[in-house]
């Protein structure tokens, strides 16, 4: 486990413990819900239980819950004990099916060919460049053929990935201390270029890319956002 990696797993049990559901989105992302739009929700009810989905970096499920609400099979997997089990928790209160694991995502505990699709909002961001790749080619593994794995990934357009002030992991991976809207977070940014680059060595194809950006502290602040979907060859 890289020291990047520790790093996070050490700030997110913190935050979970601490504030617990509250410590991320209760809600699921609006760019996932699109792409679930464009990709899965004209299949019938009785069909989506056949669909296998996988979240990396599940956190407390704001994303899975939707997931599994929407009747699809639905995977979970997280670094943090404690993310795993708020996650356990809702989905046991709300009585929905799902299945969580504990894991690092360089070595993810399931089978070659075993999802249909892959999701990772934000989250692959925390490994550094070395580990990044290593995520891309776990990915490949456990999806089957034409699956498809969809990334919410930042952008090197960011103002943050700028900052004089960063430490610096490696090209792609920074930590600010400066007042941003992730402060002592590690992040991996790309490119869109870099990443679907990425994606295609480990032969995916790139089935829709765009970039968006938002602004923090009152237009202060310009956050870049990569969204890719990809289907493995």
């Amino acid at each position: 486990m890289s020291e990047v990696i520790k790093k996070i797993k050490k700030k997110y049990e913190e935050g979970y413990r601490d504030r617990g559901l509250s410590y991320q989105r209760r809600f699921p992302n609006e760019e996932l819900c699109r792409f679930f739009g464009r990709n899965f929700f004209a299949l019938k009810k009785k069909d989506r239980k056949k669909i296998k989905i996988l979240e990396t970096g599940c956190g407390t499920s704001g994303n899975l819950k939707m997931i599994s609400e929407e009747g699809f099979s639905a995977f979970g997997i997280d670094i943090s004990k404690e993310a795993i089990d708020l996650s356990k928790n809702l989905f046991f209160k709300k009585k929905l099916k799902g299945n969580f694991q504990i894991g690092d995502f360089t070595l993810m505990p399931y089978k070659n060919n075993f999802f249909n699709c892959i999701v990772d909002v934000f989250s692959s961001c925390s490994l550094d460049r070395k580990n990044g790749e290593i995520f891309i080619k776990e990915i490949g593994r456990i999806l089957k053929k034409n699956g498809k794995f969809f990334t919410y990934f930042p952008s090197k357009k960011s103002d943050m990935f700028h900052l004089k002030s960063n430490k610096v992991y490696d090209i792609d991976t920074i930590e600010s201390f400066k007042k941003s809207a992730f402060p002592n977070h590690p992040l991996r940014f790309m490119s869109i270029k870099e990443y679907c680059d990425l994606l295609k060595k480990n032969s995916f194809k790139i089935d829709y890319k765009e970039e968006i950006m938002r602004t923090y502290f009152s237009g202060k602040e310009k956050f870049y956002f990569l969204i890719i979907e990809a289907s493995k060859k």
